[in-house]
Parts: C-alpha cells; structure tokens; sequence
C-alpha cells in the first residue's frame, strides 16, 4: 500500500484535528517520495528531506505530533509506514 492510501484511509470522515495530523504526515511523504515538482530532471533531494529522514527516525512519544504519535492517532502502523517512506527514495 502507498503512503498515500495509508493517509486517505485514515482521513476519510476524519475529523479536523485528524486532518491536520495527515496533513503533517503529507508532508513527510512528499518530503521522502518528492513531490512532482522534485522529481524534474536535475532536481535533487531537497533539505526537508533530511529533516524528514530524522522526523521518521524518531520513536519520540512526548510530542503529541511526533510519528509514532500521529500513526497511532491515525490507526497506522509506524513500522510499514517508515518501511515504505525509506525505500526507492530520490537522490
């Protein structure tokens, strides 16, 4: 399954915080995947990227919008999501 069906299945008939928790999570993917406009010719690995990378590493469960945080709010499972953001990555 792609990050992208992880995320609509958890939002469908969500409510707003629940949105807003997949939209940060959105934004991890885009920053691991690349979005369309990152994968142009030429293009490389932005530095969110990194960031994301770290965001991902974490196991933090103080912050109430850490990864494992917003997996659990969101009914999914940290260790295939990570699994699946970390492979065939752009360079």
């Amino acid at each position: 399954m792609l990050p992208i069906q992880y995320l609509r299945r958890a939002v469908t008939g969500a409510d707003p915080c629940k949105r807003l928790m997949a939209a940060v999570l959105q934004t991890v993917v885009d920053d691991c995947r690349g979005s369309d406009h990152r994968r142009l010719p030429g293009h490389r690995r932005a530095w969110g990227a990194s960031r994301a990378d770290d965001y991902l590493a974490s196991r933090d469960h103080v912050w109430p919008f850490s990864f494992e945080n917003l997996c659990e709010a969101l009914s999914l499972d940290p260790v295939s999501l990570r699994q699946e953001l970390r492979k065939d990555r752009p360079e």
